[in-house]
């Protein structure tokens, strides 16, 4: 069975912690062109020196685009994820302003606003996460998210550096204590996100087919809605080029009608299947956007 992602655990975080906060600093006070003209050297050489993530993008993009990608195609798919890795940046310290956000599905958020009610955001490693952290913080909405802090630690480091508050809008997964403190968050009537398409250790999953190959996906955000009775909302934040980025929100799933953690083969496997679908269709309409630059098949 063919973890989704198992294998991204094993590859160690390039680029120096030095050197990425020197392009963050003087990004910033350059300006964003700048840093944007810096992408196209570093992109060039993930190319020719990181084989791993060049054949996993050919792989990819060889199912999303449904021809045989090129070496530009390549380069724009890396070129793609450093953009919005810098946008992060420009975003941490000073919002969207230097950005235009296209939102869709905003009534799905709103409806959880109105009546004061917790739910899960079910994301994917596919777009820019922090324009959804910026938009809540922007419209006073409670989000944290759950993430493993042990994982890209160097850019984490950076971004705490610029903004101290980052580190307080993260619950920590690993953590036996991280369900407890994201229960309470969301009935308190916060939202807690998450992203469904990587695996960690023996994290319980599911097969599910992903562009036609069996892939297994995590069911911790099932599990989460089970036990919190919250209604899970998908989201992507695809970059569109330029400074213009599209969000996307989706009524997903609603809790099961049990708490128990025993949840039926055919109901795991259903939203599970539905997830996997719902992550291909945006990986169609977008097909650079998606940042998984391992072997996600093993093939």
């Amino acid at each position: 069975m063919s973890s989704a992602t198992d294998d991204w655990v094993k590859h160690r975080e390039r680029g120096s912690a030095v050197l990425i906060k020197l392009l963050a600093r003087l990004s910033l006070w350059i300006g964003r062109p700048f840093g944007r003209a810096m992408l196209y050297p570093i992109c060039a050489y993930f190319v020719m020196f990181a084989p791993r993530a060049r054949r996993a993008s050919r792989t990819y993009l060889s199912l999303a685009l449904a021809r045989p990608p090129g070496i530009r195609d390549v380069f724009r798919h890396l070129h793609v994820h450093a953009s919005v890795l810098l946008d992060r940046i420009f975003i941490m310290v000073d919002g969207t302003r230097r950005f235009r956000v296209h939102i869709e599905g905003l009534e799905a958020i709103e409806q959880q606003v109105q009546n004061n009610q917790g739910c899960i955001l079910l994301g994917a490693h596919i777009g820019s996460f922090e324009i959804l952290r910026s938009l809540a913080d922007e419209h006073h909405v409670a989000v944290k998210v759950m993430m493993y802090l042990n994982m890209s630690q160097k850019f984490n480091q950076v971004l705490s550096s610029l903004n101290p508050s980052f580190v307080d809008s993260i619950i920590p997964l690993g953590d036996p204590a991280s369900v407890i403190e994201a229960g309470q968050f969301v009935r308190g009537g916060g939202m807690v996100a998450i992203l469904g398409d990587r695996t960690v250790g023996d994290e319980k999953t599911a097969d599910a087919q992903f562009f036609g190959r069996t892939v297994a996906f995590p069911v911790g955000p099932l599990l989460l809605s089970t036990v919190m009775q919250v209604p899970i909302i998908f989201f992507v934040g695809l970059y569109e080029g330029g400074n213009v980025y599209r969000v996307h929100f989706e009524r997903f799933s609603d809790p099961p009608a049990s708490r128990n953690r025993k949840l039926p083969d055919d109901v795991v496997a259903a939203w599970v299947g539905r997830y996997a679908q719902f992550l291909e269709r945006y990986c169609r309409l977008s097909p650079y956007n998606w940042f998984n630059f391992f072997d996600v098949w093993h093939s």
